[in-house]
Order: C-alpha cells, then structure tokens, then sequence
C-alpha cells in the first residue's frame, strides 16, 4: 500500500494532471505526469467502468498500487495519475508491472 502522502486523492489534483501534464500511452496504460511542487511524489489511479465491475476494478486498483509502491523510490520529483484500459484485465501482475515500468523508462521518469 502506497503511503498516505504519496496519494492524489482530491479531484482538483486529478484535473490539474490532466490539463497541464505531458501523456506516455502504453499498451494497457497510460501514465500523465507534471513536475512535483512538493518535495515527494504523489500517484493517483484512474479505472474506467469499461474495465469492469467494480470487483475488477478494485482488483486492477491494488495491483498497481503495490507496483508503484515498489516504483515510487526510484521516481523523480513528479506527480503521476495512472490510467488503465480494459486491455489491462487480460494481463497478470507481471504483464502489468513491465508495462508500467516500460512507460515509466520511456518518459525518463527512472532510470533503468
């Protein structure tokens, strides 16, 4: 589980994201990000209703949450919201984790 300060958890947040951010688009994810103002980062999850019920949706949720929390050290000063498809359902945890990291690397927002 992510910490509470490392959470987007207002809709304003989310909104700011989301107009001022730059996108990198994936195969089951996309990831929107804009330079951190706070001296940590903050991650927030966005999963549409195309991708299920809500059982899945929680699922799909938690997933990324525990990859992030492992991902979040290695992140630069940024604030991110994490946007899945339904594509994302088909995919195991694994799947999932490369994926994000893939896009993570591709934006230069780690290095690996």
């Amino acid at each position: 589980m992510l910490n509470a300060k490392n959470r987007l958890k207002k809709r304003k947040e989310f909104a700011y994201i989301y107009r001022k951010g730059k996108k990198l688009n994936g195969q089951s994810l996309s990831v929107f990000f804009v330079p951190s103002k706070n001296a940590y980062v903050k991650v927030g999850f966005s999963v549409s209703n195309k991708v299920g019920k809500a059982v899945i949706r929680n699922k799909v949720k938690r997933q990324l949450r525990n990859i992030m929390r492992e991902i979040v050290p290695l992140l630069k000063n940024v604030n991110i919201v994490v946007l899945a498809y339904p594509e994302i359902v088909v995919q195991d945890y694994n799947e999932m984790q490369k994926n994000l990291k893939s896009i993570l690397i591709k934006g230069k927002l780690i290095d690996e």
